[in-house]
């Protein structure tokens, strides 16, 4: 079972060893206020522990030197976050995790030993103008290649036309890796739902049906262009 710590449990910290633990981790959950620790305890395969963590005695008697990783997650308090991340590199944490609020604090925190920043208020505007600019994009994720891979719903344009026929590939230098569909069916109570099955293996014959949903590679400036023609 992979082990890890979480600094600091307010609403980004909190979420991130609930999903941890959700994952089937264990997770070391410390923040200086008693009340976010006991909000922890009702959480199987969280550990909650109330010190001041930036305090090397007792971050070094938490058992902290036993996970892989740790995440730093009280980003609002940069000083703290910053001599914590450098504690956690003196006692050989396998991988640091950091939240930055700036450029010059994920900056420092790289400095001084973080493997990893985060500036969770950044990603969620980037994610939200990506669904303003266009309302049919769902994902969007870059690749170390420069790349961006993106899932996208099939609009009036593509509905109807199979992948050959909608020649993504020459018109706008796409690869189409994957499609899913939503699949009416009626419950053992009489419900109406909806099945979700994907296709990783699409072919040029494939027709996109109304409902579904293109998992999309490719630069993003011909990505802007197929997103315009999606409007």
């Amino acid at each position: 079972m992979r082990r890890f710590a979480v600094f600091g449990l307010g609403r980004f910290g909190g979420h991130v060893a609930i999903s941890l633990a959700e994952l089937g981790a264990e997770v070391l959950a410390v923040d200086s206020e008693a009340d976010k620790c006991d909000a922890m305890k009702r959480y199987a395969g969280i550990h909650p522990m109330c010190f001041d963590a930036t305090d090397e005695q007792a971050l070094k008697a938490s058992g902290v030197d036993e996970v892989d990783t740790a995440i730093v997650a009280m980003g609002t308090n940069r000083e703290a976050s910053i001599l914590l991340t450098a504690l956690l590199r003196k006692l050989s944490i396998p991988r640091i995790v950091g939240r930055a609020v700036d450029d010059l604090h994920k900056q420092i925190l790289q400095l001084v030993g973080a493997s990893l920043v985060f500036n969770p208020e950044v990603e969620m505007a980037k994610r939200a103008a990506q669904q303003i600019f266009s309302a049919q994009l769902h994902e969007r994720m870059s690749l170390p290649t420069g790349h961006h891979l993106i899932e996208v719903d099939a609009v009036e344009p593509l509905v109807g036309r199979s992948l050959k026929e909608l020649d993504l590939r020459h018109r706008f230098e796409l690869n189409v890796i994957a499609l899913r569909s939503r699949a009416p069916f009626v419950d053992d109570l009489g419900e109406s739902r909806f099945r979700v099955a994907t296709n990783l293996n699409p072919r040029a014959e494939d027709v996109v049906e109304k409902g579904d949903t293109l998992v999309v590679i490719g630069t993003p400036s011909r990505i802007r262009e197929f997103l315009e023609l999606c409007r």
